[in-house]
Order: C-alpha cells, then structure tokens, then sequence
C-alpha cells in the first residue's frame, strides 16, 4: 500500500507489501463452526485458489477526500478520479481517462493532500496467505446484509511487510484488525485494518475498511474489493479521510498499454516504499 499526505499534517508515505485479492465467487457447504481452526484453513485455502483465478482488469476509481485540522479552520473537501488497472496482481495507475498505465507511485500523478493507493490490492495476500499473522475466533454476526463469521488477526513487526515512512523517519509496522466471511460461500465480505503500533519516531495512526462486491468481468463473477474508507490522524489530533470506491471494472485489454520501469531503478510497486 501506498499513501501521502500533504497539507495540515506532517507529509505521510506508506508502503505496503500486499497483493490483490480478489475472490471468485464459488458455492460452498456451510462450514462446521464448532471447529474454527478448520474453517480458518477453508477460508485461507479459497483465497490462495481464487488469487490465481482472476484475470487482469482495469477500474475507474473515485477518491472523495476529506482534511479536518486540529486548529478549527473548515473541514477541506475534494474528489480524485484516476484509472487503475491490475495486472498480475500489481496495481498500476494513469490519469482519469488515458489508457496508458506506468509502473509508478500514485503520488507522482496526485501531488497534493491525502492519496493512497494499496487499498484494492488490500493486505489480504499477506494475512491470508502467507504465515505472518495469527488468528483467533470470535463468532457468528451478521454483516452487510450477510450471515457471517468473524476472525480478528495480528501480523507483528518482525513479520509485516507494511514499510511506513513520515517525512525523513520509516519502519515496518505490525498491524491488526478483522475479518468477515460469509458463513454459505465463504466469500470475504469486510476486512479491518489498524496500525497503531508505530515506531517512536513515526506518530501517525491508521484505520482502514474494505468492503467487498459481486463484479462480473468476462462471463463470470468475482467478488473484488469495491469500497475502502482510510482513516489518518496524527499526534496533534490532525485527521484526515479518503473515501475510495472502484466503478466501471472491466478486463484488462490489449488496447490498454501497461509501461514497466527498468528492473533495479527502485520503483518496485511490491517491494519498494514510494518516494517522498
């Protein structure tokens, strides 16, 4: 994941080594919630499946993003449009309207106030697949309309692959949250993010949800992360809120032009923190 922010608070870049997970719909028995741990492998084995089934696609994506300062001036309002494809799991982005898609942080297109990007690749990958996070059952509820089952989990420092970086100051962060799945399909309805145990030379907070939806790409279904609410503050009570959706997916064409940067140029989208 990405992010910057510029303005009231203290400019902001986070980066975040998470890959898109998007889920394709499949029907499944209702699992057997007396055991947990079993269920818990069920869920993490379809998302590692599903990760390899959908194809590349492109979105329009819509930012409403909103300043709310600590010293009492008026809240600041404004919407961001970009295109944003995903293309081998990478999440690349170009201006609303072009075609054309860079290998390059988000913020070197959107230069001012609170931009992320990361969202919709999501930290999924990294709490679902690989062996970083630890989970405990909480129970049944219902969400979003949805007869679901709740999981929180925790990816600590020595395993997180989050490099937060605060002006001239970065580190990993661990981070915790939870998650939904629809107890019929096993589907991932909600994910809940918060990073709050920052290193002591980095004082920002960080929450983040992301909702997910049925989207039809080619002839079939997929469940895609299509709605992301961040939210930021700072030690001085500064906060900061971008409201993100996804709209118009679609596959990934050949008239669709993707521009990769030489290997070793340090603009990896994956494994590099963008630049300040």
């Amino acid at each position: 994941m990405r992010f910057s922010y510029q303005g009231t608070l203290a400019r902001l870049l986070i980066g975040l080594v998470a890959l898109l997970c998007p889920i394709m719909v499949l029907l499944a028995q209702s699992p057997v919630v007396d055991d947990p741990d079993a269920l818990l492998q069920r869920i993490r084995s379809q998302v590692a499946e599903h990760l390899s089934q959908l194809p590349n696609y492109t979105c329009h994506e819509v930012v409403n993003r909103l300043i709310r300062p600590l010293n009492g001036s008026s809240d600041q309002m404004d919407r961001v449009e970009l295109e944003v494809a995903f293309v081998g799991r990478r999440e690349l982005f170009s201006r609303a309207g072009e075609s054309q898609f860079e290998d390059q942080p988000i913020n070197k297109i959107v230069t001012a106030g609170t931009i992320g990007s990361g969202s919709f690749g999501s930290f999924a990958d990294s709490i679902f697949v690989e062996k970083s996070a630890s989970f405990r059952y909480v129970g049944q509820s219902k969400k979003d309309g949805h007869k679901t089952v709740r999981y929180d989990f925790d990816v600590p420092p020595e395993k997180s692959h989050f490099l937060l970086q605060q002006a001239s100051a970065q580190g990993i962060v661990g981070y915790k949250g939870s998650f939904w799945v629809d107890l019929d399909t096993l589907d991932l309805v909600q994910l809940e993010i918060k990073a709050d145990r920052m290193p002591s030379n980095i004082r920002v907070r960080f929450e983040e949800k992301i909702r997910y939806n049925l989207v039809r790409i080619r002839d079939s279904e997929f469940l895609l992360p299509r709605h992301a609410e961040l939210a930021v503050s700072d030690s001085e009570g500064n906060y900061s809120l971008n409201a993100t959706s996804l709209e118009q997916c679609r596959e990934f064409v050949g008239q669709s032009v993707v521009t990769f940067q030489t290997p070793g140029d340090g603009t990896s989208a994956d494994r590099q923190a963008p630049d300040q």
